[in-house]
């Protein structure tokens, strides 16, 4: 039975259990409508942990308050039956709710992890088709050991925009995004943005080729914002361990 089926039938005997305690002239009516409604607000807003004792609890505190009413009255077995049917309807309301709150959470909950999961999957960013950060972390690691078999040296470069407006910031960095994609060879070189920083690893290189990347950097940057200064300031150090790549994204994350 698909989900929505499920909801659908669930939602439909909720309803019908609670016109049955409007409709149906039964003992305490007003005030088990009234408990019934308060329970709808109740149970939607504690944790779910809590939702299926309050319901127990709200059963329970009105089935002895039921038994103790008949007790006082003297009530005979015949005309207990109305209380009984009361009693049912309030169970029947309060649980029916209680499997429906948790069976949309539960999809919620379905819903977040599938989302979860496609970010894990998903190599690129939408707008700016630079890496996302798990895959930057994923294509790092690779190279970090080839680079060891080969001894080949990588080094991470960390590009931090310094602007204080906001306004002009995320086109400043979109601009700083979009030129460093034609600054660093495709397609063997890495790059992601997390916030106002961009990462790079370049693969089979040294202090020297790395400054040169920099150097090539703010030249296209001058071409296409004719800045003056820079507003970023640059960051390269040697990659010596996938530890020291993640640490630094998760300071940006």
């Amino acid at each position: 039975m698909g989900d929505n089926l499920k909801l659908g039938v669930l939602l439909l005997l909720l309803l019908a259990a609670g016109w049955a305690i409007l409709v149906i002239p039964l003992p305490f009516a007003r005030e088990v409508a009234f408990v019934a409604g308060l329970s709808v607000l109740v149970m939607a807003a504690v944790h779910e942990r809590y939702v299926f004792l309050y319901a127990m609890s709200a059963i329970l505190s009105y089935g002895a308050f039921l038994t103790f009413y008949a007790f006082l009255t003297g009530r005979q077995s015949v005309s207990e039956l109305p209380y009984i049917y009361s009693h049912l309807l309030l169970t029947a309301f309060l649980l029916l709710y209680w499997v429906l709150l948790n069976k949309i959470k539960h999809i919620g909950y379905e819903k977040d992890e599938l989302k979860r999961q496609i970010g894990l999957l998903q190599k690129y960013t939408g707008h700016s088709e630079l890496l996302t950060a798990n895959e930057f972390i994923e294509q790092a690691a690779w190279i970090m050991k080839a680079g060891e078999r080969k001894k080949e040296q990588a080094w991470f470069v960390e590009i931090s925009l310094e602007h204080e407006s906001r306004r002009t910031r995320d086109s400043l960095m979109a601009s700083l995004e979009r030129t460093i994609k034609n600054t660093i060879r495709q397609k063997y070189d890495l790059v992601t943005s997390v916030n106002d920083t961009i990462y790079l690893l370049l693969k089979d290189t040294d202090e020297a080729g790395a400054a040169r990347v920099v150097e090539r950097y703010h030249e296209n940057l001058r071409t296409e914002l004719n800045l003056l200064e820079p507003p970023f300031r640059v960051a390269a150090v040697q990659a010596m361990d996938l530890g020291q790549l993640a640490a630094a994204l998760g300071r940006s994350s």
